[in-house]
């Protein structure tokens, strides 16, 4: 079974969309798949277009009432995943916007496949890239990337904070056995990070296939906010490189 993750703030266009790619995958190539949608108290049809889907697609909608942010909607994901799949399964997180192609997902299956348990969809692997992304986002993101990999090198890894991911499920139960409520802190982008650098003590069987991350697709403006951001990978970096 492949469980898909997918964060929602405020993504009735974008969604739709890449839902309907997903029902389209799905069918082409015989896909056992289950959807887990975490509606982040969004304002406007978010909820709606879910619901529409969920008639003929195996979605599960989890609704919050407020904006809780990224962190503690992938905490909630995950922990329902870990609830419903067997150690084989595999997870799927990935962002709303449609800006990452859901085809992407086929290989990171591959790749799981072949003695993986985590593969993530990468911006920087040789392939991948960023179409037309706002100039400060692009230097943020290629700044990260080189300051981690300096800092914080895991073998394999390229892109530490991207949403698009998939894990082998009993790598998940193992992370939250050890970690618990603290396996994913941290604010946005870094939250990921810092899930991903934890993770990595618990296996070294990483890899990365690449994203070409479509900015020029996405509908709406960005849930990024640039100096939290800073923060939380400065917070990361202390407490994973100079604590230790």
């Amino acid at each position: 079974m492949i469980y898909i993750v997918l964060p929602a703030y405020n993504e009735e266009e974008g969604l739709e969309k890449l839902l309907e790619r997903i029902r389209r995958i799905g069918r082409a190539f015989s896909l056992d798949y289950q959807l887990i949608i975490i509606n982040d108290g969004s304002t406007d049809h978010t909820a709606v277009v879910v619901e529409s889907f969920a008639k003929d697609m195996p979605i599960e909608l989890i609704n919050f009432a407020k904006n809780q942010g990224i962190t503690q909607v992938f905490r909630t994901g995950l922990k329902r995943v870990c609830d419903l799949g067997q150690n084989n399964d595999i997870c799927i997180t990935m962002d709303s916007d449609n800006t990452q192609s859901p085809y992407v997902i086929l290989d990171i299956i591959q790749k799981l496949d072949h003695s993986f348990d985590i593969v993530i969809a990468s911006r920087f692997e040789k392939g991948g890239k960023m179409v037309k992304a706002p100039w400060l986002r692009m230097i943020l993101s290629l700044g990260v990337a080189g300051l981690l990999k300096r800092l914080i090198p895991i073998p394999g890894v390229q892109d530490y904070s991207t949403f698009y991911r998939g894990y082998r499920i009993h790598l998940l139960k193992r992370g939250f056995a050890l970690y618990g409520e603290t396996l994913i802190e941290g604010h946005g982008f870094s939250g990921m990070a810092d899930l991903l650098i934890k993770l990595s003590k618990l296996t070294d069987r990483i890899g990365e296939v690449p994203l070409v991350l479509r900015y020029d697709l996405k509908e709406g403006g960005s849930g990024m906010r640039i100096l939290r951001t800073l923060r939380g990978y400065l917070q990361l970096i202390y407490k994973h490189k100079v604590q230790r």
